[in-house]
């Protein structure tokens, strides 16, 4: 039969506690060492991080200075209006915030971009300013001044490069009162653009009373509100066709202004 030996037990009890004691004491050592480094390197990032970005407590050897400046991705006069924003020249001290500042100043100012990124190049000391254009889709005329208008209805300042093939152009009666012209001119202006086959010499939009009216090879057509544009484009199409077919001589004066009431007219002008 086996016995365990009680006074054995005894003896060697101190010895094992004393061994539990050292380790637990190194594991502090080892955790407040580490919670010092720690310490200290949130305090050493943190004094790195107000060098890089603050210009009054950064030595002059960090300092970044711009030895060039360029401009990608378009051509054309946008490129003079980039280079108006840019308040430092060749040999600046510029910073990130400097440049991050830039990006948002010509993203807020010059609606015609649709991306614009700026960003330093530490090992040729070029400032890079890269940008993309909205496509546009037509031009919009004014008695003052042109626009150019995106398919998402964004209306623009127009830079005169020329644009291959011509833009499709509409003329504004009124005054434009927003960035974004609302959903139903945009869809007319789509339309118009896309009924070549009406041979429209000049189209005409009022942005006031929101109708619109065409001057065609054949005639001219008042069409009355925008409401339901494209339908009334639709329309067009077969009562010009009908009116061929019937004999009747150019030039048409046609009036959509009943079409609500499912009429339309059409006279001879000659």
């Amino acid at each position: 039969m086996y016995t365990v030996n009680k006074n054995a037990r005894k003896r060697f009890t101190p010895i094992r506690s004393k061994r539990q004691k050292a380790l637990r004491l190194r594991k502090f050592i080892i955790i407040l060492v580490s919670i010092v480094l720690l310490v200290g390197a949130f305090f050493a990032l943190k004094k790195a991080a107000g060098l890089i970005f603050n210009a009054d407590a950064r030595p002059s050897w960090l300092e970044w200075h711009v030895k060039k400046i360029n401009i990608s991705g378009e051509e054309g006069d946008v490129i003079y209006e980039v280079e108006k924003y840019i308040s430092f020249n060749e040999g600046d001290a510029v910073t990130h915030a400097d440049a991050a500042g830039l990006e948002r100043i010509l993203g807020r100012n010059l609606k015609e971009l649709k991306s614009v990124s700026v960003w330093r190049n530490f090992f040729n000391g070029s400032l890079n300013i890269k940008i993309k254009k909205h496509t546009p889709f037509a031009r919009l005329k004014t008695p003052s001044k042109t626009y150019l208008i995106e398919e998402g209805g964004l209306v623009f300042n127009d830079d005169k490069t020329p644009i291959n093939p011509p833009l499709f152009e509409v003329s504004l009666r009124g005054q434009i009162k927003a960035e974004l012209l609302p959903k139903e001119f945009v869809e007319l202006i789509k339309a118009l653009k896309a009924s070549a086959s009406l041979d429209i010499k000049e189209a005409s939009v009022d942005l006031e009373d929101s109708s619109f009216n065409l001057k065609l090879k054949s005639g001219f057509a008042d069409m009355g509100g925008i409401k339901d544009g494209p339908k009334k484009l639709g329309r067009l199409k077969s009562v010009l066709a009908e009116a061929e077919r019937r004999g009747f001589k150019e030039p048409y004066d046609i009036n959509f202004n009943y079409f609500d009431d499912g009429k339309i007219y059409l006279k001879s002008t000659t």
